[in-house]
């Protein structure tokens, strides 16, 4: 729990916020024939006619035997409650639309093998590990009989792309069971979730920063009309002033989204007209949004020494020798070697990586080989270029990069008439870094990779992980800005002209963001709100490793606390049949904003073992956070 820090007001604000997860199951009696079991996820039990439904399932252990478990979406962060009922002989009725994420999860495992490379979608992982028998799907407006008790099915998209509400009228009761529509008085559990494509702006998935709040609010306005008396979600207190809860996270919704849309990079790749569409799905039709205005676009072309190659940029000094920033293409090497025919380019005398995502990593290892040039990059970069199978991010190579050679912050060097100084820089991405390159007696550029636009800020995937902590994320890039001389100019590779931010921009970001803090810090229920912006806040490293039936290997948990107070996290796994380990509950003491491991020893495998691919996930709890099968880790069994 959060200690007193500087004022017992700041203190009891935190300790009120913490009560985002209930750890502790208790029972209540909703209805004479509703028992609600609240636990880490809600158990609803209507019981009649001596048989048991259950809706969402059991948490508790040994948990009850039930004749049938509905499933509100595939999630297996809540659907484990159900899925033990299942497999105890439970029929199982699931969404229609997911129940490929109950019965065909093996091959959704074997499918992503090759599909977490390149992943421009961006949908959760948090898949069942383990197939279950269905009985029955079930659809939008179905109504079917339970003992007596319709059952009606209303789609409810949002938390996940075709989630369902089940409504049941019980001892004079309208009951709406939303799954994780709703969290609490007008929260909801995470925005990540929420990110996907929207067709209609032509945005594909990965640029789809929470695109589904607008089914989102469209199902809680569904849910809303039904004028159900109570709605008992997955995980939380059943909410009681229904109508005032779902008003309350429409609100609050529609605030933080229109917060993000002001300061938003894809105003300048898109333009108004694809997000005008993009704002008014949530906003409501004719919506404005107090767009900053457009940074100070300073040359439409180039300065000579500066040669764009597609998404590249290539630094050529006066002697004919160049410095390369980021490679994703092969049209980049075949220009290169085109120039170096024509006598423009004498020499490649090194490569700068700014960040992992493929389109500006691909074809670094044949660029090596054709001009056996070194590769610079910073230290908060290296193991993701060098092993990027060990991560779960969006946008990853296939190709390692060894050999890189390794930049600390603010570290420069003189290159022929150029000062390099390299610098981390987590803007569009938790790793990423950045180039200023000053010529003599001429412009100052500072290379940013993909952080900024004229428009604003590239935040637009929430799996990227751009964290809103003082000095972390766009803070930190924003205050890096502040500092520069008043004549600098900045380089996104996929945009033309250069340009740059006034102070009063710069300003204007920070305060953007710090608004937003208190917009989120509403919406979510945990004590700080980047848990509900940060996927990453708990994950296995590595992501995926091979191992050979009966050997033994090491698993890390890392968690970043991002509460503003020091936290226990108490970490468990949950292994294949016949896997052992000796660790068992391990508890990681994290200071506030810092990250910690879980070191998990000597996992051993059964010799019997097939080949296949296998999953652990985990387990964690905090004071009153009990989060199950969070996160998880793949082993393929050669």
């Amino acid at each position: 729990m959060c200690k007193l820090k500087q004022f017992l007001l700041i203190a009891l604000l935190f300790s009120l916020s913490c009560n985002s997860i209930l750890a502790e199951s208790n029972t209540q009696t909703v209805t004479p024939h509703l028992t609600v079991i609240a636990g880490p996820i809600n158990g609803a039990l209507l019981q009649k006619n001596g048989k048991i439904l259950a809706v969402y399932g059991d948490p508790r252990d040994p948990a009850i035997n039930a004749d049938m478990v509905l499933f509100t979406h595939y999630r297996r962060d809540v659907a484990w409650a159900g899925v033990k009922l299942a497999r105890n002989g439970a029929q199982a009725v699931v969404p229609k639309n997911e129940e490929s994420f109950f019965s065909g999860v093996s091959q959704f495992w074997s499918e992503f093998s090759v599909k977490r490379f390149h992943d421009y979608y961006q949908q959760t992982t948090k898949i069942l590990t383990q197939p279950i028998p269905i009985t029955k799907t079930v659809e939008d407006g179905e109504t079917w009989m339970w003992e007596g008790i319709p059952i009606h099915v209303l789609a409810t998209p949002g938390y996940t792309r075709d989630a369902v509400t089940y409504i049941l009228d019980i001892d004079e009761k309208k009951i709406a069971f939303t799954g994780d529509l709703i969290y609490g008085d007008g929260k909801i559990l995470d925005w990540y979730s929420l990110q996907d494509a929207i067709p209609e702006a032509k945005i594909g998935g990965y640029h789809g920063y929470a695109a589904r709040t607008a089914q989102l609010i469209d199902s809680l306005k569904k849910v809303a009309e039904q004028n159900p008396d109570l709605l008992i979600p997955a995980r939380g207190p059943i909410i009681r002033n229904v109508q005032q809860s779902i008003a309350r996270l429409i609100d609050r919704l529609q605030k933080a989204y229109e917060n993000y849309l002001s300061i938003d990079a894809l105003r300048w790749y898109f333009k108004d007209e694809h997000i005008q569409k993009k704002a008014e799905r949530v906003l409501g039709p004719s919506t404005r949004i107090n767009w900053m205005s457009f940074a100070e676009t300073v040359n439409e072309n180039l300065p000579p020494w500066i040669i764009p190659i597609t998404n590249s940029r290539l630094i050529l000094a006066q002697d004919g020798s160049g410095f390369l920033v980021d490679c994703g293409g092969k049209r980049i090497i075949d220009e290169l070697i085109k120039m170096r025919i024509e006598g423009t380019l004498q020499s490649l005398d090194g490569l700068f990586i700014t960040h992992y995502h493929d389109d500006h990593t691909d074809q670094v290892m044949p660029l090596v080989q054709e001009f056996n040039c070194p590769v610079y990059t910073i230290r908060e970069l290296q193991d993701v270029l060098e092993n990027p199978a060990a991560y779960r991010l969006p946008c990853l190579t296939q190709n390692p990069i060894p050999d890189l050679k390794i930049m600390e912050e603010g570290a420069l060097f003189k290159w022929k008439e150029f000062k390099l100084t390299f610098s981390y820089h987590p803007g569009q991405t938790i790793l990423h870094g950045a180039l200023l390159v000053e010529k003599e007696n001429s412009e100052s550029i500072f290379f940013i990779g993909d952080s900024f636009t004229p428009s604003g800020i590239d935040d637009y995937c929430l799996q990227n992980r751009n964290l809103l902590h003082p000095n972390h994320g766009y803070f930190y890039c924003l205050n890096a800005l502040r500092k520069m001389e008043p004549n600098y100019l900045l380089i996104n590779q996929h945009v033309d002209p250069t340009f740059r931010f006034s102070r009063d921009q710069i300003d204007h970001m920070i305060n953007v963001l710090n608004r937003r803090i208190e917009l989120l810090r509403d919406l979510f229920p945990f004590d700080d709100p980047n848990y509900g912006l940060d996927e990453g806040w708990a994950r296995f490293y590595p992501y995926w490793q091979t191992v050979k039936a009966g050997e033994s290997f090491d698993l890390t948990l890392r968690i970043f606390n991002h509460s503003p107070c020091e936290r226990t996290f108490q970490t468990a796994l949950n292994f294949p049949e016949g896997w052992k380990e000796k660790n068992g509950e391990i508890n990681v003491v994290i200071p506030s904003i810092h990250e910690a491991e879980a070191q998990y020893h000597n996992i051993t495998t059964p010799k019997n073992t097939k080949p296949g691919i296998y999953v652990i996930t985990a387990d964690i709890q905090s004071a009153d956070w009990d989060l199950r099968e969070w996160t998880e880790t793949i082993i393929t069994i050669e």
